[in-house]
């Protein structure tokens, strides 16, 4: 399945998984709810949209909805954890892959949160967005450090990645332009 991806088609209340050696769709998972961020750990799909998130088992395809996990942005899954961003209430947020809640954290650091990650450890990685900042979480939900900045570059990140095996990260984010140039979008590689 290493050539398969989950592509998420929004308010089409689809996910679709494709088969990107023979760019083709494989098998389209029809929802009740929009479909705007999806993770796997290759056993299970977790798509999230609007207020519900909705785990499927890739083996046969069976759908559970979720309760109580509304208003995710953004999501990760590791070690049978879902994490994610809730952007509207500034937090990140643990649960079980159950949807039983096990942590949510706040903090003044944390501003819009868009994307997030996890690396080999369990750390959490979020792209803040509202205060151009990455901020780390630590693995129980308890402490943060802002990690990088506006002064190192970062300027509205919205989207970040590690490669757990490499901790290479990916943050992408906005540039000023010079002058009266426009802003542009583009990405950051950092080792971790």
């Amino acid at each position: 399945m290493n050539n398969i991806v989950a592509v998420t088609l929004g308010s089409r209340n689809q996910t679709v998984l494709v088969d990107v050696n023979r760019s083709k769709i494989v098998k389209s998972i029809n929802l009740s709810h929009n479909c705007y961020g999806v993770a796997s750990d290759g056993k299970t799909l977790v798509i999230v949209g609007g207020r519900q998130c909705t785990t499927v088992t890739l083996s046969d395809m069976s759908h559970t909805i979720l309760e109580g996990m509304g208003g995710l942005f953004r999501i990760s899954l590791f070690q049978g954890n879902i994490y994610g961003t809730n952007s509207r209430g500034n937090e990140v947020c643990c649960y079980k892959v159950t949807g039983e809640p096990l942590w949510t954290f706040q903090h003044q650091d944390i501003a819009s949160p868009l994307g997030l990650t996890l690396d080999k450890n369990g750390c959490v990685y979020i792209a803040s967005y509202g205060n151009n900042s990455i901020v780390v979480v630590s693995p129980d939900g308890k402490i943060c450090k802002t990690i990088l900045s506006e002064a190192d570059g970062i300027k509205q990140p919205y989207a970040i990645d590690i490669n757990r095996e490499t901790g290479v990260m990916i943050v992408s984010s906005h540039i000023s332009g010079e002058k009266k140039e426009k802003s542009y979008q583009t990405c950051f590689v950092y080792k971790v």
